[in-house]
């Protein structure tokens, strides 16, 4: 589980375990399954950590797309139950960055190694290249990037 974690980013991405040692590369945390839950089609509480999809952008729901932003199309409802479904599992959460809002982006994998990302795709959520650092999502299902709806 997530407990006892800490991300910090100060240049270099660093993770702080809970007896404090400091690591330059985060290693992929494994979460215990049913302990993330959806808060929407690209976004997971894990414990007190908020967690993005790297790459991802889903369907707001009704009243939660600010005038003037382009947002992602689709059904909110279907996109979250996807990844509420995705969620019940075992997860390996990778942390790349930290986003202005406080979450921790990062590659999600089952414990079969499916990308969650990816799955998410699958399931009508929009790929947006310049959240995608590395183009790690882009080269892990290109062909689900390609046909996806690009923001």
């Amino acid at each position: 589980m997530m407990k006892g974690l800490m991300f910090g980013y100060a240049g270099a991405m660093l993770l702080v375990l809970g007896g404090g040692e400091l690591l330059a590369r985060p290693p992929a945390q494994f979460v215990e399954a049913g302990a993330c839950r959806a808060i929407d089609g690209d976004t997971l509480r894990c414990g007190q950590t908020r967690v993005r999809l790297l790459g991802i952008d889903a369907a707001e729901t009704s009243g939660h797309c600010r005038q003037g932003r382009v947002c992602a199309p689709g059904d909110p409802v279907a996109q979250r139950a996807t990844l509420q479904r995705l969620a019940k599992a075992a997860l390996s959460i990778t942390p790349v960055k930290q986003d202005r809002y406080g979450r921790t982006i990062a590659i999600v994998r089952s414990a079969a190694g499916d990308n969650l990302s990816c799955a998410m795709l699958r399931a009508g959520a929009s790929y947006v290249a310049r959240w995608d650092d590395g183009k790690i999502i882009w080269r892990s299902c290109v062909e689900l990037a390609r046909r996806a709806n690009q923001l």
